[in-house]
């Protein structure tokens, strides 16, 4: 967060940025839900003349659930592979200097801050 603070000119400024992202991801995630009904619902009606009514709805569970299953995979070596790299690509000292006035003006987002950074740490640290 500090980093992209400095980028953006600001904390202000890096907030309304990151809330418009968030925004933008949120909607998006909406519209994906959309579109996967959408499909679920065409696979449903082009399978039931030829399955029955109790066919197609099995079709689709069963569609679905390999969707489920390779986001699953997809999260699972997505995790496994970033583990190692966040730690090593941070400057601890470049950090703090950078903290340092950042936590004179806005204690309490920086201790969030530091919270949610050790529940980051502890669960990264958990063995699989």
């Amino acid at each position: 967060m500090l980093i992209e603070s400095a980028k953006a000119g600001g904390v202000r400024a890096a907030t309304i940025r990151m809330a418009v992202v968030a925004l933008c991801a949120c909607f998006a995630a909406v519209l994906a839900l959309a579109a996967l009904g959408c499909a679920a619902t065409a696979l449903w009606i082009f399978t039931q003349p030829s399955l029955g009514a109790v066919g197609a709805p099995l079709v689709v569970a069963a569609s679905l659930s390999c969707v489920v299953l390779l986001l699953a995979v997809a999260a699972r070596f997505i995790i496994r592979r970033g583990r190692g790299n966040l730690v090593a690509s941070t400057a601890p000292q470049v950090l703090l200097l950078e903290a340092s006035p950042f936590f004179a003006e806005h204690k309490s987002a920086v201790l969030l801050a530091a919270v949610m950074a050790g529940m980051a740490a502890a669960n990264g640290s958990r063995k699989p």
